[in-house]
């Protein structure tokens, strides 16, 4: 048998935030605009979320197209690499149990778990003279590591001292903005509250009679237009005191 080998130490690194690439298809609107927002991760991301102005667990990579806005908005996808390393070193035994040097050291083996009393995951080392290996590929928690040597029988050593480190997650965020500036629209409104009907005269339109109400501030539809400033307004709006004798009624309107 060979003598219990002495780590020396261990050194735990924490996995390396990835590349987060996140566009929109506009940054800047007039008005409103329907977000639509791409991303990619590299290396792949174990995981994403999105806060901000929009939410949720997002695939590593994707494209979404969100609900129209109308005021400025900012959105943030994180993402995580879940996955870190444990650099291990050593110093090799020199003797066997018996006191005889060791002479068909092959290499060596460590075992490591996520418990000190089950470690269950092995990597061997094929080299005598090597003094340090790193362990991949190691989730988010506290894991524990021993080595061993290995003769050329195939002969183990007991475990070395079980040493432990913590890995944890990188993440990463990125966020894009999108502003959104006042409309150019113009708009209009009655600024009377009497509706007429229309009547036609060679060909033309020409303000009828009074036929109803409408409130003040009521949207005016600006397609069809009598005179030089009286516009349609919708039926429902108007509470009427006269039949019309037009299927349009229109009423006095200006632009806000």
């Amino acid at each position: 048998m060979l003598l219990p080998l002495l780590v020396m130490g261990s050194l735990a690194h924490a996995q390396t935030a990835g590349t987060i690439n996140f566009t929109a298809n506009k940054t800047s609107a007039t008005g409103s605009l329907a977000p639509v927002l791409t991303w990619s991760t590299t290396p792949v991301a174990s995981s994403c979320t999105a806060s901000g102005a929009w939410s949720g667990t997002k695939f590593a990579s994707g494209t979404e197209t969100l609900a129209s806005i109308t005021a400025s908005k900012s959105y943030t996808l994180t993402c995580a690499w879940g996955n870190g390393s444990a650099t291990l070193s050593w110093v090799a035994p020199k003797q066997n149990t018996d006191g005889s040097s060791i002479t068909n050291l092959k290499g060596f083996k460590i075992v490591y778990g996520t418990s000190a009393t089950a470690l269950n995951y092995s990597q061997s080392v094929d080299s005598p003279t090597a003094t340090s290996a790193t362990v991949s590929a190691l989730g988010t928690g506290t894991w524990y590591f021993a080595v061993r040597a290995v003769n050329t029988s195939g002969a183990e050593s007991s475990n070395s001292a079980v040493v432990q480190r913590a890995i944890s997650a990188a993440t990463a965020a990125k966020t894009v903005n999108i502003t959104i500036t006042g409309s150019t629209t113009t708009i209009w409104q009655t600024t009377s509250t009497a509706v007429y009907d229309v009547l036609s005269s060679n060909g033309v339109r020409v303000l009828g009679r009074q036929v109803g109400t409408v409130p003040l501030g009521t949207s005016c539809q600006t397609y069809y237009k009598v005179g030089t400033d009286y516009y349609k307004v919708r039926n429902e709006k108007v509470k009427l005191t006269t039949q019309p004798r037009s299927s349009s009624v229109v009423a006095r309107c200006a632009k806000i």
